[in-house]
Formats: structure tokens, C-alpha cells, sequence
């Protein structure tokens, strides 16, 4: 069924594929976060939301596993080692009781703090911080886990986490990568078992993986030019914006 809708979208569902997931490469690999974000926007439009949110994932983890291997002396594996463990366990759980939750008051709950969080670290970009504690390290990890199972959205909170962990562009993003690609194989693994993922889903993952490493190239040139604090305020910008889509898609 998947394959004949796909063939027969043609060129109305290839064009939109392509560009979306380029644009979605290219602001992860600036801000360390958002092609999940970027893509979801269009995606479920083309094709129902398991099977987008399996493309975004796949081609996400291609995106998180080049940028791995290219900045590969940066890794810091401890740290992320450590946030990913209440990361995933919350995902898991709370996947078992989506079915359960009425996701749209939650996700505009969740998007309203995403705002507030995003625009009080933009109005105070030069004096707020997010301190890296036992009490973050911790929380952070739970609140993006279960935003990640309920809606898709796990890259804010980590985001923020990791740019006050690391010292330099690369470490912070590398890092926030191998998190994303751990996360990208337990969940695909997950949609696999359950029948999301087949055959009929990988010319479509395919052309998405394409798009968004070439958008990673386009990205790699932006950010190379980007000064540290022009980072910081691309990140809480995409925090207070990822807060805007996620309130519109649910109202």
C-alpha cells in the first residue's frame, strides 16, 4: 500500500521529501538539533506519521553518525554514556502508555515551556546558564525522554545541557550526536519489530538520507563561520522556535 502511494505521489511527494530533510540537515549540523524538528513539519503531510517519523529517524541517524566520524577526535563518550541512560529508559516506558495520554494538551503544555525556556535564555543570553549538576544531568535527560516518546522533540533540553558541558562547537555538537545516533538505533529497532519499518519505506529513506548529507555539507560551511556566542543564541533560538511549532501543530 506504502509503495503504490508512493509512486503514485511522483514528483508532488519526491520534491518536498528532498528539500525538507536538505533544509533539516542543515540546521542540525549548525545547531547541533532540529531535523527532526524541521521535517516533522512536513512529513506527516506526505505520509502517515509512524512512517515519517521513521525517515526522520533513519536519515537522522545517517545525519548524527557522518558527523560522528568526521569530528570523531572530539568524542567524549562518558558524559553522554551517562545522560543516556534516563534518557532511553524514560523513552521506553512512556512509549508504553502514549496510547493512554491525550498528546495534544501535553505537547502545547510541553511547546508553552519550550517558549518561556527559549526566550529567557535569548533576553539574557549574556548572564543565564544552564549549570551542569547531578540535579540536570538527571533531569534534563527524563524530560527530554519522554518529550522524545510523546512528541517526537528530545533535542531541546540536551541541547542546552551540552552546550554548558562542552567547551567547543565541535565536542558540543559531536557529542549531542552519539546521544541522537543511540537513540535513532533503539527506536528504529523498535519500529522495525513492530512492522513501521519495511522494504516498502527505503526508496523514500534513501533519498532522505541523500538529501540531508548534502544539506550536512552546506551546514559544515555555515557553522565553520559561526562565533561561539552566535552558537548560543542559534540554539536558544531554535529552543523558543522549537516551542512555536510544536504549540502550532497541536492547536
Amino acid at each position: 500500500m506504502l509503495r503504490s502511494f508512493l509512486q503514485e505521489m511522483e514528483m508532488e511527494f519526491w520534491i518536498p521529501l528532498v528539500l525538507i530533510t536538505f533544509a533539516g540537515g542543515v540546521v542540525q549540523t549548525v545547531a547541533g538539533f532540529g531535523s527532526g524538528l524541521v521535517m516533522m513539519v512536513v512529513l506527516p503531510h506526505l505520509m502517515s506519521i509512524p512512517h515519517a517519523a521513521a525517515v526522520t529517524s533513519i536519515s537522522g541517524g545517517f545525519l548524527s553518525a557522518f558527523l560522528i566520524w568526521k569530528f570523531r577526535d572530539k568524542l567524549r563518550p562518558k558524559y553522554v554514556i551517562l545522560t543516556s541512560i534516563p534518557y532511553l529508559i524514560v523513552s521506553v516506558v512512556t512509549l508504553q502508555f502514549v496510547q493512554k495520554i491525550n498528546t495534544r494538551v501535553m505537547a502545547i503544555l510541553f511547546g508553552a515551556f519550550l517558549v518561556i525556556v527559549g526566550l529567557y535564555y535569548l533576553i539574557w543570553s549574556h548572564k543565564a546558564r544552564l549549570r551542569v549538576t547531578p540535579v540536570t544531568t538527571f533531569v534534563c535527560p527524563v524530560v527530554s525522554g519522554c518529550s522524545s516518546a510523546l512528541f517526537g522533540i528530545g533535542g531541546p533540553l540536551m541541547s542546552l545541557l551540552y552546550l554548558e558541558k562542552y567547551e567547543t562547537r565541535e565536542e558540543y555538537s559531536t557529542n549531542l550526536q552519539l546521544l541522537f545516533l543511540i537513540a535513532a538505533v533503539v527506536n528504529n529497532v523498535t519500529r522495525a519489530a513492530n512492522g513501521i519499518i519495511t522494504a516498502d519505506l527505503l526508496p523514500a529513506s534513501a533519498a532522505a538520507i541523500a538529501a540531508i548529507l548534502i544539506g550536512e555539507r552546506v551546514g559544515l560551511l555555515l557553522a565553520g563561520k559561526m562565533k561561539p556566542d552566535l552558537l548560543r543564541k542559534m540554539v536558544y533560538l531554535m529552543v523558543f522556535l522549537s516551542g512555536v511549532i510544536t504549540i502550532l501543530n497541536n492547536i
